[in-house]
């Protein structure tokens, strides 16, 4: 019964507004305001084909939209409808979940089904789903009806019918004070604003009514008093209200009579009343605009408006630049981007770019020599031998086999050479189609290291070069000390010389500007330098301030204490400290 067509719904700016049963013409006409229109319905009334002892299962047909309570003006037309013949195709469910079902029966001697004062109920709870925020219901009224839905549920192939219900056609708001069902032509307006009092009189002349309402009271100081929450708008010739407005801090609703020319009348409504009565619902009102126009200009404005525009060229040339000097950095430096995500050739002419910066002389691409045999992928002739290099970029971590192949290669280079002044080593580019910092930091197993330093060759990884190009460029390590340790074995480590380990702090404060750290036989001073190691890279700190207990102190060798840094420090970040340099006297 409460199944909804979807309609598609653009982003759009405020008031977002529900139209319900509004005539072709009058959507179309809201359509060309700066608003962004649905076009719904409580939906069409439904010829039966009803005889004697004959009845017939519905489904309803209305359209609102799925996500209807992001709205915040709705403008319902209650003596607006549609009339169809009955289609059975239309009213059998072709996907049904669950063991039992709902629907409606439609009886002789019915043989027009309305679905609209069961479907304005439904209307009514979806207005209610609109939490904590003001909008808007504008209604054209009609006559007050009721009708009674006769519900059968089928469990198991059985069907029962439930006890009737009953809806009215006003069920979609709470209150509404119905006084009697009258028809009438004679409008008169009352007294209000000037503005909302000329555009009501200006539609009076073919206006027409069906329904008249009464106005509420309650009991006060002893005695009936009229709602303060109701404005009558327009009365008949009895002084019956016709038209009224209600005021709430979040739920407001208005209802006029029918109006010939609903819309002009909504137009007029909607762009020079209501973003006054209901400024929160128009946050992008453009009733003045006509100030921002050249002949309404102030004194002043050009000139301004000139500089506006010698500035914004002025930047948007400077952007440009900007973007040129991107693009040739990215062009330049891409090489270290290549070392992480790329395999084969690629990843060998990216290392080749690195050690060249890195101040090897001479660099060859062994892709370059013509062999039959198995040869490495890069060699660098050093002053004291030559180093090999073999490359891998995978997709997951090295076998024994990759590690070892650049031993097996060795070998046959001293023994060519007549020497053992060959280093070997090898680079991986590991689960290269993972972002770094989610990539296993050691991908070599114990063993893996343990042979590697058993047959005197080296393993590394691109994600290490990637850190320690960074590390150079911040006067953390030479590059000439970066060179030297290439030729150790085992897995290699860049790291500044002759450091000693201060502590890995797990507990921080002042949003991670203060660490505590337990240290033994380890001298730090104010204005001493730590070196901050995390996933592989480091930064270079000072202390600021020392905390024993709580007390400002100047050093400290032993025990627990607080430290200030120039820079913040989180989980998982090793602190290092320079030796101190021994005086040989």
């Amino acid at each position: 019964m409460t199944e909804r067509k979807s309609q598609s719904i653009g982003l759009i700016d405020r008031p977002r507004i529900c139209s319900i049963d509004l005539e072709d013409n009058v959507v179309a006409t809201l359509k060309k305001l700066d608003f962004i229109i649905y076009d719904g319905s409580l939906g069409s009334k439904v010829k039966v084909p009803n005889a004697r002892g004959k009845s017939h299962s519905m489904l309803l047909n209305y359209n609102l939209p799925p996500n209807i309570h992001e709205f915040d003006i709705f403008i319902i037309d209650l003596n607006n409808f549609k009339t169809k013949a009955y289609d059975a195709n239309s009213h059998i469910r072709t996907e049904h979940s669950g063991k039992s079902e709902t629907s409606l029966i439609s009886s002789f001697p019915e043989t027009l089904f309305d679905p609209r004062p069961i479907v304005s109920s439904i209307l009514h709870g979806d207005l209610l789903d609109i939490k904590d925020r003001k909008f808007l219901v504008i209604v054209f009224s009609t006559s007050d009806y009721n009708l009674e839905y006769e519900i059968v549920t089928t469990t198991n192939g059985y069907p029962e019918r439930e006890n009737p219900q009953t809806y009215s056609i006003y069920s979609f708001w709470d209150n509404i004070p119905r006084l009697k069902i009258m028809y009438g032509k004679e409008i008169f307006v009352e007294p209000i604003r000037e503005d909302f009092e000329s555009l009501l009189k200006s539609h009076t002349k073919d206006a027409f009514y069906h329904q008249t309402f009464s106005h509420p009271t309650i009991w006060k100081g002893g005695e009936s008093v009229k709602i303060e929450n109701m404005v009558p708008l327009m009365r008949n010739l009895n002084g019956d209200i016709v038209s009224y407005l209600e005021l709430n801090d979040s739920k407001n609703f208005i209802i006029f009579p029918q109006f010939k020319d609903k819309g002009q009348f909504l137009t007029d409504f909607l762009t020079d009343i209501a973003p006054s009565i209901y400024p929160e619902l128009f946050p992008f009102s453009t009733k003045f605009n006509w100030k921002s126009d050249k002949d309404y200009w102030l004194p002043e404005h050009q000139n301004l408006i000139n500089e506006k525009q010698t500035i914004k060229e002025s930047l948007e040339s400077q952007m440009t630049l900007c973007d040129q000097r991107i693009e040739e950095n990215i062009e330049k430096y891409s090489y270290l981007h290549d070392l992480l995500s790329e395999t084969g050739q690629p990843l060998v002419s990216a290392l080749i770019k690195y050690f060249n910066w890195l101040g090897f002389i001479d660099v060859i691409d062994q892709d370059e020599v013509v062999s039959d045999v198995l040869e490495e992928d890069i060699q660098v002739n050093l002053s004291n031998g030559l180093l090999i290099i073999e490359c891998k970029g995978i997709g997951g971590t090295s076998t024994d086999s990759d590690c070892s192949q650049i031993s097996k290669i060795r070998h046959r280079r001293c023994r060519e050479r007549n020497k053992m002044d060959v280093f070997a080593l090898y680079i991986v580019n590991h689960q290269r189609f993972l972002p770094p910092l989610k990539r296993k930091e050691i991908p070599f197993s114990k063993d893996q290291i343990q042979d590697a330093i058993n047959d005197e060759r080296g393993l590394l990884t691109t994600w290490q070069l990637f850190n320690l190009y960074f590390d150079i460029e911040n006067n953390i390590i030479t590059k000439e000390e970066a060179r030297d340790a290439m030729l150790n074995f085992g897995k290699i480590e860049f790291k500044p010389q002759d450091l000693t380990f201060v502590d890995e702090p797990t507990e921080f404060f002042s949003n991670g500007s203060v660490c505590i750290v337990n240290i033994k036989n380890i001298e730090l001073n104010v204005g001493d330098t730590l070196y901050l190691e995390k996933n592989g890279k480091f930064e270079i700190a000072t202390i600021q301030n020392i905390h024993d207990n709580g007390k400002p102190i100047n050093n400290i060798k032993n025990g627990e204490c607080g430290l200030k840094l120039d820079l913040r420090i989180g989980k998982k970040t090793k602190i290092w400290k320079k030796k101190a340099a021994t005086n040989i006297s």
